[in-house]
């Protein structure tokens, strides 16, 4: 495992940065089997690069307009794209698998080199793609990196949903916490051609931690707000979790308890009939003037809906600050496709305080 550690996103970027069988391909194929694994909308933009095996040196199929930079199948058998950030690191890898250095040797060079200055430093958080076209591995997986990130920070399970993701249904998860390779694991699970995505339950405790992975259920703190804005406990729990039974608008969410003093503040001003956007604006102001304390980065949110007429299952996470350059995703709303069952994440709100990148779950 400790090959892995050493850098964010090693699930995607590492592996042989050259083409083999593709090498017969055309242009047009190379560039059409590389970028897939993307959104549409980012497709016709995105560079598309291979590198020589002899030599190490980078050469462009096609020169793009966007942030986002793709091989085609590599000799592991996965295709991959990643944020241009991390175009001089793959080019110094290159250089180092054509001198025949091992992966190992290869991985404490990066580190040294980035240690050194000759690397930049990774990003904070940063979205990358992988494709494979054989059913044994993951076929559709976007990792977002987040170095150094908990489960208790972020609010993710550690349990992995290989398994789940291969047979087609699995839930994002965290892998390698705690370290500066940490990433969250997205698989993109084939539409969903008849969901098994429920808000019933048998009681209210059960139904309030629906949203949830299984294995954070049991731990998971359920509450409501009474009258006055004040919480009534209907269970304390022993996890990161909190969650709410589902409202008078057909949601039930689960949150991180880390954004619990933002949501208690909320729940008071709406019990003094406050609307939406009073709620709002003195939120914004209570956090600029430090009375609370901002929605931590990398923060997950769950939401769960009954009905087909919204997304049933949708996992939030907070990015403040983020837009599509510096994280490596999307604007383009997926609403309608995962609302259809085959949705993918896309950013909301790029360049706020609120912004936030929605994961819809195909399942």
């Amino acid at each position: 495992m400790k090959n892995f550690v050493v850098v964010a996103t090693a699930v995607v970027l590492s592996g042989p940065v050259v083409a083999t069988a593709q090498q017969t391909a055309t242009v047009e194929q190379q560039i059409a089997e590389a970028t897939h694994i993307l959104p549409q909308d980012l497709r016709a933009g995105a560079t598309v690069v291979t590198y020589d095996t002899a030599t190490g040196a980078r050469k462009v199929l096609r020169q793009g307009t966007n942030f986002v930079e793709c091989q085609p199948r590599m000799a592991d058998g996965f295709e991959r794209c990643y944020h241009k950030a991390f175009a001089s690191r793959r080019d110094f890898e290159a250089k180092l698998r054509a001198q025949k250095k091992t992966d190992e040797d290869i991985q404490k060079a990066v580190v040294a080199a980035t240690k050194d200055g000759t690397l930049p430093q990774p990003p904070k958080a940063m979205m990358s793609y992988r494709g494979f076209d054989k059913t044994d591995r993951i076929q559709n997986l976007w990792v977002m990196s987040l170095p150094n990130a908990t489960p208790e920070a972020v609010g993710v399970s550690t349990v992995s949903q290989r398994d789940a993701a291969l047979a087609g249904h699995g839930l994002p998860w965290m892998m390698l916490p705690a370290t500066p390779g940490a990433h969250i694991m997205i698989p993109i699970n084939p539409a969903a051609k008849t969901s098994t995505i429920t808000d019933q339950a048998s009681d209210e405790i059960t139904q309030a931690t629906l949203p949830l992975p299984e294995d954070l259920r049991g731990g998971a703190s359920v509450y409501q707000y009474d009258k006055s804005g004040e919480r009534t406990w209907l269970r304390k729990g022993t996890n990161f979790a909190e969650c709410m039974p589902r409202g008078a608008d057909a949601f039930t969410w689960c949150y991180n308890r880390a954004t619990a003093a933002r949501r208690d503040f909320s729940a008071k001003l709406r019990a003094q009939g406050k609307s939406d956007k009073e709620v709002q604006d003195a939120v914004a102001a209570a956090t600029k003037d430090g009375t609370l304390k901002p929605a931590p980065f990398g923060t997950m949110s769950y939401r769960l809906y009954g009905k087909k007429d919204r997304i049933q299952l949708l996992w939030v996470l907070s990015v403040p600050g983020a837009t599509p350059d510096t994280i490596g995703v999307s604007e383009g709303s997926q609403r309608d496709e995962a609302i259809g069952g085959d949705g993918r994440p896309w950013l909301m709100l790029a360049g706020t305080p609120g912004a936030h990148i929605m994961i819809p779950i195909n399942k």
